[in-house]
C-alpha cells in the first residue's frame, strides 16, 4: 500500500494505490487526515473516492508541462491532479516500480506531429473561407445567392451565412481564426511533448 496526500487546493487530496487498484478521493479538508487513517485499515472511505482497477488499466502518461498523470482504462480515461513536479514523478516511479507486467518507454513527438492539430484546423479553415471570401465577394457585387431547400445546416448554407457577414467582417472573423491556429501551431513545436509512458500487459 502507498497513500500520497496532497495540499494544493487545485490536486486530488489523496491519492492512494493498494488490493491492486489506484484509487483518488478528494475528502473535506478536515477529513483528510481520517481518511487516511482509513486507507491504511484497506477500507475506503465514505464519500467523493474513485478506483480503478489494475485489471482495466491499459496506460498511465506522465507528460511534461501537464500537473496531472493520465490514466487510460477500458476506452476512458482519468488524471490523477498534482501539481507539484516531483510528486508527480514520485507516483509515477512507484507504479513503474510496483505494477507487474508494464513496459516503459519514453514517447518524444516530432515538430510535425506536435503541430498536428493546428495545421488540420487551418486546412479546415483555408477552404471554407476562399469559398465564402468568393460568395461574399459576388454578393457585394450584385449577385444573389440562396441555398436549395433552404438548408441552411448543410455546409454550403454555413458558408452563405458567413459569406452574408459581407467581405471586411469575414476577413477579420477568419484573420482572428488564423491567428489562434497559427499561433497554437507554433507553440506546440516550440517545445514538442515528450511523454513518459506504461504499458500495462495484461
Amino acid at each position: 500500500m502507498q497513500i500520497w496526500k496532497t495540499e494544493n487546493p487545485k490536486d486530488d487530496k489523496i491519492i492512494a494505490y493498494f488490493n491492486q487498484t489506484i484509487y483518488k478521493g478528494n475528502p473535506k479538508p478536515g477529513e483528510v487526515d481520517q481518511d487516511i487513517l482509513t486507507l491504511k485499515t484497506s477500507n475506503i472511505p465514505q464519500g467523493n473516492y474513485f478506483g480503478i482497477p489494475l485489471r482495466y488499466i491499459s496506460t498511465i502518461n506522465l507528460q511534461d508541462g501537464k500537473d496531472y498523470i493520465e490514466v487510460l482504462f477500458r476506452g476512458d480515461s482519468e488524471h490523477l491532479k498534482i501539481s507539484d513536479l516531483q510528486k508527480r514523478e514520485e507516483i509515477f516511479e512507484y507504479f513503474k516500480q510496483i505494477i507487474p507486467g508494464n513496459v516503459f518507454f519514453i514517447n518524444e513527438y516530432s515538430k510535425l506531429k506536435a503541430g498536428k492539430k493546428p495545421l488540420i484546423a487551418l486546412g479546415v479553415l483555408i477552404p471554407v473561407f476562399l469559398w465564402a471570401l468568393y460568395i461574399a465577394i459576388e454578393k457585394e457585387q450584385g449577385v444573389d445567392y440562396d441555398v436549395t431547400g433552404q438548408n441552411y445546416n448543410s455546409l454550403a448554407g454555413i458558408i452563405l451565412v458567413l459569406a452574408s457577414l459581407g467581405v471586411k467582417n469575414l476577413v477579420l472573423l477568419f484573420g482572428a481564426l488564423f491567428s489562434i491556429a497559427i499561433f497554437s501551431f507554433i507553440r506546440k513545436t516550440k517545445k514538442p511533448p515528450v511523454i513518459k509512458q506504461l504499458i500495462i500487459k495484461h
